[in-house]
């Protein structure tokens, strides 16, 4: 959305995942696995307290850190679920076909109940992350809106990230109405989707615009922005 030159450079580079994300998928399936009942007379410490698995070629050592901060944020999907009489899905992958066929994500869970749909982000990563006008879990709102839901229907969008320190605290929430987030879905994400589309896409390189993309080692307009070329 900051950038829409950077899809047309992807298929150039491998994407790369680094030893943070790698950690965030481990502490996961954590959290699936607790979601999912898995476990059996055993608690997620005993199971996993410990324990190296190989993810994306790392080798991590299971911590209580780790483990506390999965068990955080099913406490608080637990929680919710009971207060909505909700139906939980986790690990649901949600689209906006009406948008673009691109624009789809895999959420890690989301509660429907009467009229309410929560959808709840862990983050395990140090960095803090802003929940209001979130674009990510504004993408999953509206899957899951355009499946679940309908006028009437509120959504409240919730990060959990319990690895960090946050003005708001770990756990920070922000509701919109039907109505607003289907205005967003075209006026804003409309547009940065098809300004992606165009045959000479427009390229933002600035130090926040780049910090995290993959495709920045074979852009010319980061390479000059930076002052290389």
């Amino acid at each position: 959305m900051s950038c829409p030159g950077m899809p047309s450079l992807m298929d150039q580079v491998e994407y790369k995942v680094g030893m943070p994300a790698a950690v965030g998928t481990l502490i996961h399936s954590m959290t699936e696995m607790l979601l999912k009942e898995r476990l059996e007379n055993v608690t997620l410490e005993q199971y996993w307290l410990g324990k190296t698995e190989c993810v994306e070629d790392f080798e991590i050592e299971v911590d209580k850190d780790m483990i506390q901060c999965a068990e955080v944020y099913v406490e608080y999907v637990q929680k919710r679920k009971e207060e909505l009489n909700a139906k939980i899905l986790v690990e649901e992958r949600v689209s906006m076909e009406e948008i673009s066929p691109y624009v789809w994500g895999t959420a890690d869970a989301i509660l429907i109940g009467k009229n309410e749909i929560e959808i709840i982000d862990l983050k395990s990563g140090k960095f803090p992350v802003d929940v209001e006008h979130n674009p990510q879990l504004l993408i999953y709102s509206l899957g899951a809106l355009s499946r679940y839901g309908d006028e009437s229907t509120t959504v409240t969008m919730t990060i959990v990230q319990p690895r960090t320190w946050h003005k708001d605290g770990p756990i920070r929430s922000y509701s919109m109405s039907a109505a607003n987030l289907v205005e967003w879905g075209y006026e804003t994400l409309k547009q940065a989707t098809d300004a992606c589309d165009e045959e000479n896409p427009q390229f933002n390189p600035s130090d926040t615009n780049c910090r995290w993309c993959n495709a920045r080692e074979v852009c010319d307009a980061y390479k000059t922005f930076k002052g290389e070329k």
